[in-house]
């Protein structure tokens, strides 16, 4: 079965991530064929738009466990291709000439809530959860940082990513994370409003308008993709990195203090 569903309607792309029986989580080879389907239909002058979606009951739960399991195994080289590979899809998919529009649902945790970070706009079903859940297992959200920051607002992705609490669709939309919230069949007619819009543009006035908003961005991207892939890198391979895989794999909390607690106020 292809990992990726992609068709094609009227000058819109559908790529639909196709693990449902998985939540859609990725891993190495799904990674490599998200950033391929962006590529292929940056350059296809019949593509106006791109919808990114999943297929089965979750948009995207992040970061496949079968993989995760790996890189308990890999070295620093190793996690560090592997980052450098992981940012590259982030990337492709920001720089898309074409306008992108997700359809979030179900889940969007770590690299899934990255997913969407990376779409111009999102609209996200009502009950959709969404979680940065990193630091709890002793890493850190680095990759996704930069292109999560580039969007939402500074105030909740610091709570967010420090927390790695779990929030719903509302917070996610006052947090300027997605654009729209509301029931799946809300979700459909928002998306199916702004493909109209985007349809009804100028082309190449459309492909202008979204590089010139690109070239603000306050991130320094020369600098943030080493930094982030490096770092991702470093903390799989640190003494807390390998404690907290161990225990996201083996289904359990992990105990950062002497006696497991958790601090009381």
């Amino acid at each position: 079965m292809s990992l990726l569903k992609v068709t094609q309607n009227l000058g819109v792309r559908t790529i639909s991530l196709n693990r449902p029986e998985k939540r859609n989580a990725f891993f190495p080879e799904m990674i490599q064929e998200i950033t391929k389907a962006f590529k292929v239909a940056a350059k296809e002058k019949t593509v106006r738009a791109i919808l990114l979606t999943g297929e089965g009951q979750s948009f995207c739960s992040g970061g496949d466990l079968e993989w995760m399991k790996s890189m308990a195994d890999y070295t620093l080289k190793q996690n560090v291709k592997d980052a450098e590979e992981l940012f590259e899809m982030y990337w492709t998919i920001r720089n898309t000439p074409v306008p992108v529009i997700g359809k979030v649902f179900g889940h969007a945790f770590g690299g899934g809530a990255g997913l969407a970070a990376v779409c111009d706009v999102v609209a996200a079903e009502e009950k959709t959860q969404v979680c940065f859940s990193e630091v709890k297992w002793g890493l850190v959200p680095a990759v996704i940082s930069p292109f999560v920051s580039e969007r939402a607002h500074p105030a909740k992705v610091r709570e967010w990513f420090t927390t790695a609490k779990v929030f719903n669709a509302s917070e996610a939309l006052q947090g300027g994370l997605i654009n729209f919230s509301g029931s799946i069949d809300q979700v459909d007619g928002f998306i199916e409003e702004t493909l109209k819009l985007w349809m009804a543009a100028a082309p190449e006035a459309l492909r202008e308008t979204k590089k010139l908003h690109q070239s603000y961005s306050p991130i320094n991207w020369k600098q943030a993709r080493p930094k982030v892939t490096k770092l991702i890198a470093a903390r799989r391979v640190s003494k807390e990195g390998q404690k907290g895989l161990k225990a996201f794999l083996e289904k359990r909390s992990p105990k950062w203090s002497d006696d497991g607690q958790a601090a009381q106020i």
